[in-house]
């Protein structure tokens, strides 16, 4: 485990430097006891109420983001959290990138599960954030009913200036009329994203500047826009909220708490336009087929863009899910046949069928695998007591760090190079470690044949086949499958 330990004192006084020197030693000798490794300390001399003016604290979170570190000891839960925004952000990196918080006041150990302390703490501090928030949303209506744009984001072929939409001054707008026009001339969201897509035309990421924005629309990008009442000239706010100041999610508003300002911008279609292309967007919900699941759904995908592949009626087989939607500018185009697949399969199992009936064959793997499990065994012994050895070295670097007998960069260098031969070794280790898996080899022969003679008579693959022997399928550029089944003896047949 690779620690990261957080100090704070209230003031730089000569009774706080003392508290900030014993609360080290008291790290050094808990990380020590442990035998675990310090990433570093984050000291803030700063009240804990002042959590803006914490830049350590702030540096603590952001390396927790990146996974520089395992775990942060802190001496109390209060040197952390001292306000709800901070308290959620350190329980997100708890539970979002894997990062355990232990405190020694017992509040809070999430290796061992005790989070319940850090509950009350947030709940506490959630109740004036919630307060908060109902004042900058009373503050956001009154905006909004005077026509303020209330987005950080123009509407799709808008500019936004000074709180307010103007017609952008490039094919924008053009390009959004012409969504609402193909709609109504009957193509659906996904078509109309990939011809927006094969036109090059940008999407709304790439015109507002985000660093994540592709070059493919996508339908969920189209139904969002022929969903916005803004391209009618109207202002129309207020139609989503979350339902808490910690909720993420946010759901729709009845329609009567919609904050309606008429002609705030120009218009770029018509209110009948709109109307119309609703009713059809209704109406072709209530008239959606659920596509069919067929039989490798979920296990087929394209080897080159790792996307899963679709099912196509007119050629009885599949292709690639993002050629489907985006064209050739995405992906290669190839096609493979749902019989071919099966063919495979099939000549799969009566080959391995074969091959496990052969009594002569198992006693010859024992026989070759309790050798090779043997020597095995010695090598993970001799592994594991030079990463013994590398460990009680690393311990005694932390000892000479805390006696100032080696600077901290020297610590650093010297317990990452033990880090990295531990990290080589121990995957080493994990390498021989599976090796030894099939020392029950009779036992998984005696399981893989009897699900190969339920399957072996049938003509046919079934979707049970597919879920007891299939783990993936990936299909190359030429159309040829490569099957990889749950059982390794199959892989190997």
């Amino acid at each position: 485990m690779k620690c990261a330990v957080y100090i704070r004192v209230s003031t730089d006084k000569e009774e706080q430097k003392t508290s900030l020197e014993n609360q080290q030693r008291f790290f050094y000798n808990v990380i020590a006891d442990k035998g675990w490794d310090l990433f570093r300390f984050y000291i803030d001399v700063e009240s804990g109420t002042k959590d803006k003016k914490r830049e350590n604290l702030r540096q603590l979170i952001e390396d927790a983001k990146e996974q520089k570190f395992d775990v942060i000891l802190s001496k109390e839960l209060s040197r952390l959290a001292r306000n709800g925004k901070l308290s959620y952000e350190i329980k997100d990196i708890a539970e979002k990138h894997n990062i355990h918080i232990i405190t020694f006041d017992n509040a809070i150990n999430s290796l061992e599960g005790n989070i319940h302390m850090f509950g009350l703490y947030a709940w506490v501090y959630e109740q004036e954030s919630q307060r908060t928030s109902e004042r900058i949303k009373a503050a956001l209506t009154t905006n909004a009913k005077r026509g303020d744009f209330q987005g950080s984001n123009a509407p799709y072929g808008y500019k936004l200036v000074d709180k307010k939409l103007f017609l952008a001054e490039d094919n924008t707008p053009d390009i959004t009329k012409s969504i609402f026009e193909l709609y109504i001339s009957g193509l659906g969201f996904d078509s109309i994203a990939r011809h927006l897509s094969d036109k090059g035309y940008p999407t709304p990421a790439k015109v507002a500047g985000k660093s994540n924005a592709g070059r493919f629309w996508h339908g969920s990008t189209i139904k969002k826009i022929l969903s916005n009442p803004h391209y009618t000239g109207d202002l129309v706010q207020g139609r989503e909220t979350t339902r808490s100041v910690t909720s993420q999610s946010r759901h729709n508003q009845p329609i009567e708490k919609h904050i309606i300002v008429r002609n705030t911008h120009s218009a770029i279609i018509s209110h009948d336009v709109f109307d119309a292309v609703q009713k059809l967007m209704n109406t072709r919900k209530k008239n959606f087929t659920k596509v069919k699941r067929h039989l490798f759904t979920n296990v087929l995908f394209c080897l080159d863009c790792g996307t899963g592949m679709w099912y196509r009626q007119n050629r009885c087989g599949y292709i690639c899910g993002r050629y489907a939607r985006h064209g050739k500018s995405a992906c290669t185009q190839r096609n493979v046949k749902e019989k071919y697949i099966e063919e495979h399969i099939l000549n799969d199992i009566k080959e391995a069928a074969s091959k496990v009936n052969q009594e002569q064959l198992l006693e010859k793997m024992e026989s070759s695998i309790a050798k090779k499990n043997h020597q095995v065994s010695i090598t993970i012994k001799q592994l594991d007591s030079k990463i013994s050895d590398i460990e009680s070295k690393k311990k005694r670097y932390l000892e000479m760090l805390a006696e100032n007998l080696i600077t901290h960069k020297e610590y650093r260098d010297a317990a990452n190079d033990s880090d990295e031969q531990i990290k080589i070794l121990k995957i080493k280790r994990s390498e021989l470690q599976a090796s030894l898996q099939f020392k029950n080899l009779a036992e998984d022969v005696q399981l893989l044949k009897t699900t190969l003679n339920r399957f072996l008579l049938k003509e046919e693959v079934t979707e049970e086949m597919v879920h007891h022997l299939v783990e993936r399928i990936d299909v190359d550029k030429y159309g040829t499958p490569k099957i990889t089944y749950h059982f390794s003896l199959m892989n190997n047949s």
